[in-house]
């Protein structure tokens, strides 16, 4: 993978600065407020001036872009709503309405829902109070906490089994949510399934103490070794690490030197690479030409064009009343553009040439030479990228497919796309896809996710709750939910731990134990290797009984 990034920005905004700014953009249009809940202000505030000049720059973004920021397409919405421009049901009626994940919706997202269930939607919402984790985009739990007080005539139905996780995982995170509630929890009595099940499954919870990070780091590695050693598939173990920046670099050290198989979550992220962003701009311009965005994206991703450049022609696109899209599909005007810029524009302007009679329905049968033909414009690394993905692909994939295969963070729906291409046409799965590696990943990424064995390592005072969520017992409250959602990934075994003191930016720190341990029904031994094949057999045999 390359990566490329920009050393300008534009009048003369940090890159730090210019995220805060833009974060307090988003808790605006997020909550319609500069000062959320939740919400951590940078040092120095935001001044009116920034808040102003970001402003003023959105509205030039849309006109030239045709698009505004994804966090604010709820807001646009909201506000012509209330401005009596736009009737969500008289646009698309809708007659039911089911909304999950309630807990994760914020205050601007929960006015668009009210908008639809007061115009008459039957609105059915699932979520669960003790699983809010989102407050990076300003969610809290009140809006599920309160939803029959706002719809007193709503009917309440709670699940009262757990048919996840067995009854020692379920009692150990249920204990840690009882100590730690969030204000006005929803009371809850959850059974595990596997409690009454024929013969019940205990499951296993092990809180280990090791003296360093590298101790810990290794003994996961070798509780892996041993997990898959007895038959469990390495993509049933799940990592799940609160600081990645402190944590995932032994621990992926520690599986390699294990010869552990194993993949990060930045792996299945295709777009956090340049030839993944490549790929996904250019299908993104087959399954819709007008989509004004990709083609900027590319542009910038061309070798030797930069930030300069990009911010150039998009200045004189508005100076001179074009049409920003039209530039790369009609001759340019006379003496608008510099040669740089007009250089620039050709090469993208030959790459949409080339792909301008393309379908989403064709396969990468069809087009994969192409399609690395086209990667050599963007320099010939990018090409043996492109040959490489088109290998470990069918070929029966379609290039609409694949746009989902690259764009999804769901596991489950690039195996069932790929598997619908494989059985489309008669074809074996590429044997790539059926290697099995063991899932690091953050506590965030794990939402939604299950595995038989999860890892929870980290568990220190100066990682987790850690120093940014310290000072504010609202996202402390958040961080017991993370770690109660982190413990409930797991299915048979789960693997709390911490390390008395680890290396932090090139430096040994002593750690305290994390307030949570405590919380967890049971006490903290010291280790100092790993599962044991004995441990392992047992968890092996509580997994059969799943």
């Amino acid at each position: 993978m390359s990566s490329r990034p920009s050393t300008r920005r534009p009048h003369g905004v940090g890159k730090r600065r210019a995220e805060h700014i833009r974060r307090d953009r988003e808790a605006y249009w997020s909550t319609g407020r500069f000062d959320p809940p939740n919400y951590i202000p940078p040092d120095p505030p935001i001044r009116e001036a920034e808040r102003q000049s970001l402003q003023e720059f959105l509205p030039r973004f849309e006109q030239v872009y045709s698009c505004i920021l994804p966090g604010e397409i709820v807001r646009e919405c909201v506000d012509q709503i209330r401005a009596g421009i736009v009737a969500p049901l008289e646009l698309v009626p809708i007659e039911e309405l089911i909304v999950d994940e309630y807990q994760d919706l914020n205050p601007i997202d929960l006015e668009f829902i009210d908008s639809m269930a007061h115009g008459g939607a039957v609105t059915f919402v699932a979520g669960d109070d003790d699983q809010s984790i989102y407050s990076f985009r300003f969610a809290l739990p009140r809006g599920i906490q309160t939803f029959t007080e706002r719809y007193p005539g709503s009917g309440n139905h709670s699940l009262s089994m757990c048919f996840r996780c067995t009854t020692s995982v379920l009692a150990a995170a249920v204990t840690l949510i009882t100590q730690y509630p969030s204000a006005n929890r929803i009371p809850k009595q959850l059974v595990s399934a596997y409690a009454e099940s024929d013969p019940p499954v205990e499951g296993q919870v092990m809180r280990w103490r090791f003296q360093n990070g590298l101790q810990e780091a290794r003994g996961i590695a070798s509780s892996c070794q041993a997990l898959i050693a007895e038959g469990v598939k390495a993509d049933q173990i799940l990592i799940l690490l609160s600081d990645r920046n402190i944590l995932e670099g032994p621990i992926t050290n520690a599986l390699r030197e294990a010869n552990v198989p194993y993949e990060s979550r930045n792996e299945l992220d295709h777009l956090d690479s340049d030839e993944g962003r490549i790929l996904y701009d250019l299908l993104r311009i087959i399954s819709n030409p007008d989509d004004y965005i990709a083609h900027r994206s590319l542009l910038g991703l061309l070798r030797g064009v930069g930030v300069g450049t990009c911010v150039g022609i998009k200045d004189k696109v508005v100076a001179n009343a074009l049409n920003y899209r039209s530039i790369f599909y009609q001759p340019l005007p006379n003496g608008v553009f510099s040669p740089r810029e007009a250089n620039a524009i050709d090469r993208l302007s030959e790459i949409c040439r080339a792909i301008a009679d393309w379908e989403e329905n064709d396969t990468l049968a069809d087009r994969a030479a192409e399609l690395a033909d086209i990667a050599e414009h963007f320099g010939p690394e990018f090409r043996i990228a492109f040959e490489e993905v088109s290998a470990s692909l069918p070929a029966a994939l379609t290039l609409g497919e694949l746009r989902q295969v690259l764009a999804t963070n769901s596991e489950e729906l690039s195996e069932s796309l790929i598997a619908a291409a494989c059985e489309r046409m008669g074809e074996e799965r590429p044997a790539q896809q059926e290697a099995s590696k063991v899932r690091v990943m953050t506590m965030h990424g794990a939402k939604g996710l299950s595995a038989r064995v999860v890892f929870v390592p980290g568990l220190e005072e100066e990682v987790f709750p850690g120093p940014r969520r310290r000072p504010y017992p609202g996202l402390i409250e958040e961080a017991s939910r993370l770690l109660y959602v982190s413990i409930t990934r797991a299915r048979a075994a789960c693997i709390l731990s911490y390390a008395r003191g680890r290396i932090v930016h090139g430096r040994f720190a002593p750690h305290a134990a994390s307030r949570f341990n405590r919380a967890t029904g049971g006490a903290f031994v010291t280790q100092e290797g790993g599962i044991n094949p004995e441990l392992a057999r047992d968890i092996v045999a509580d997994c059969a009984l799943l």
